[in-house]
């Protein structure tokens, strides 16, 4: 169009133009990506099974995934989605489903399988090259299930029969022999004793992830044996919270027997009567030979906590400082966890082999580290982990919301602001800190530091324990100088930023939208034409050619009404106007 034809244009015309014009770019737009698109349907059926294998398949060790709450990443429910996108999809599936079904995860409040469901899948072939298979929480399942598992599946290796109830041994004991990772945890049988003939008769040499959490009913006959029947294939131990009775644990059998573990996982274990180490190493340093586990890297001893109506409380702990000396004599962890033990900050400082450059997390509430004099061993640069650990430390937990950190204080706090130089989380609730120490170590830490936990500290002001329950550092920094009235930095103002658009409820966002969205409208008469919508223009345009047939209805109405009207009997006219 030429500029005369522009300039004569209506409004309205203009509106008309620009939807054409943008209706045939959509269309163009749609034809250019349909001919560069790539259809997966079109791919060979054996590269699309070996995309949905990748994603279909989780291995073992990341069943303690926190996702897994959320997303789950095994066979179910991979398979079955995929298998229902397209046809192209579905018959990839259906030509190798042996493939896809290698790691399938049924435990209940995901799935809810049955004997007959379990049994369906391994008669029909698609579980003949299953791996790892979770059946937790699932109630109903019995033997019947666990003896089609061992005639159809040969490669099964890794089992989940957490909290169940209706297998037993006779039916277990044939998958013995060829399982490399068995969790028992929650397991339940009509007795005492068959709940320990259970988890007793299922351990083998072959193991190399064994799991028996939270059965109380463990006696002490089964870790008197268990490094009888484990070996030196075993490098995953969890014992967390199981035995009701006091347990001894033969620590230096374990290590001789299964000197490969990487995780031991001993937390609340023994209940509320604890646990003791045989030979005892309780009260001084061991003296005879310790082989120790050289590739321990995860340790968790801490002690079981306890609720109550008025509160919560630990369970008495024999695990003091010699006794973790020896668990960890040549080896290099990197996750710790003290919470709870006897560990007293003068004993600290006679064991020499304790450290330890490698420690990546220490969880220490309630113990000798959680003090000033604790702290000041741990970080301290005369040490001589002092160079490896001020690179390797990145989360402490000194103290949580009902195990506070008493004992620390702007001292301890200096220490750690100064000596870590990669701290990303730390943990100092209900210390006696203060704003000063808090800010120094936003100061300098500020690149690293991700989480601070300091509530319930009284020596903090309030605008800093208000700005602590999101637990973000510079937003505590920004609160401390904002309290003392004075100015913020830059990169606190735009954190702040964040945090108060974030804050602000979706109706004044949305007035905020609107007062905007009318001030670019009233800003300028172009403005006003680029924002002018079509569908609402021909709306309105139809609605005023609506209005003149109406008005234009009511002047005929109104004049007729006006004229005399003649003489009529027998009848009532009524008039009705259309709106």
């Amino acid at each position: 169009m030429d500029a005369l034809e522009l300039a004569e244009e209506t409004m309205a015309q203009r509106a008309a133009r620009l939807k054409r014009e943008r209706a045939a770019a959509s269309r163009e737009e749609a034809r250019a990506m349909k001919r560069a698109r790539l259809d997966w349907a079109d791919l060979p059926s054996e590269i699309l099974v070996l995309v949905m294998q990748m994603v279909a398949e989780m291995p073992a060790e990341d069943t303690e995934d926190p996702r897994r709450e959320t997303h789950r990443l095994g066979a179910v429910p991979t398979v079955p989605r995929v298998a229902s996108v397209c046809r192209g999809w579905r018959h990839a599936v259906a030509s190798d489903p042996r493939a896809l079904w290698r790691v399938v995860d049924l435990s209940y409040g995901w799935a809810r399988p049955s004997d007959a469901i379990v049994r369906r899948y391994c008669a029909n072939g698609d579980w003949a090259r299953l791996t790892a298979l979770t059946l937790a929480d699932c109630a109903v399942l019995t033997d019947a299930s666990l003896r089609a598992l061992h005639q159809h599946c040969p490669e099964l290796v890794s089992l989940d029969v957490s909290g169940t109830s209706k297998m037993t041994l006779g039916g277990m004991k044939p998958l013995s022999e060829r399982l490399t990772g068995l969790t028992l945890d929650r397991v339940k049988q009509p007795s005492m004793g068959a709940t320990n003939r259970l988890v007793s008769g299922m351990l083998t040499d072959k193991l190399t992830r064994l799991s028996v959490a939270d059965v109380t009913g463990l006696d002490r006959g089964f870790i008197r044996n268990l490094h009888k029947c484990c070996g030196p294939a075993l490098r995953h131990l969890n014992l967390s919270h199981s035995g009701m009775h006091h347990q001894n644990l033969p620590w230096l059998e374990l290590q001789r027997s299964c000197p490969n573990v990487e995780t031991l996982l001993l937390n609340g274990f023994g209940g509320a009567s604890g646990w003791s180490t045989v030979p005892n190493a309780q009260g001084a340093a061991f003296a005879g030979d310790v082989p120790g586990w050289q590739n321990l890297k995860t340790l968790h001893v801490g002690a079981a906590t306890r609720t109550h109506s008025t509160g919560h409380s630990l369970t008495p702990s024999y695990v003091d400082a010699f006794v973790l000396d020896a668990l960890t004599r040549n080896a290099n962890v990197e996750d710790l966890d003290v919470t709870g033990c006897a560990i007293s900050a003068v004993h600290l400082w006679g064991i020499p082999s304790l450290w330890l450059g490698a420690l990546k997390c220490l969880r220490a509430a309630k113990t000798g580290f959680a003090s000033d004099e604790g702290i000041e061993f741990l970080a301290a640069r005369d040490r001589p982990w002092a160079t490896s650990l001020a690179q390797s430390l990145e989360t402490v937990e000194l103290g949580t919301s009902h195990m506070n950190a008493n004992d620390v204080s702007d001292r301890g706090l200096d220490v750690l602001s100064h000596n870590l130089a990669n701290l990303r989380a730390l943990g100092v609730a209900g210390s006696d800190i203060t704003d000063r120490a808090l800010e120094r170590l936003v100061d300098a830490r500020h690149k690293t530091l991700r989480i601070v936990d300091v509530l319930g500290c009284r020596g903090l002001s309030r605008a800093a324990r208000q700005a602590a329950h999101r637990g973000e550092p510079l937003q505590i920094r920004a609160a401390i100088r904002k309290e003392r009235g004075e100015t913020v930095s830059d990169e606190d103002e735009e954190n702040d930023d964040d945090e108060e658009e974030y804050s602000i409820p979706r109706r004044r966002a949305a007035a905020r939208a609107v007062d905007r969205f009318e001030e670019i409208l009233d800003s300028d008469d172009d403005a006003n034409e680029n924002w002018i919508d079509e569908e609402e223009n021909d709306e309105e345009e139809e609605e005023e050619n609506e209005d003149e047939e109406h008005d234009e209805e009511e002047d005929a109405i109104s004049v007729s009404l006006a004229a005399p009207a003649p003489a009529q009997t027998g009848a009532l006219k009524i008039v009705m106007r259309r709106r």
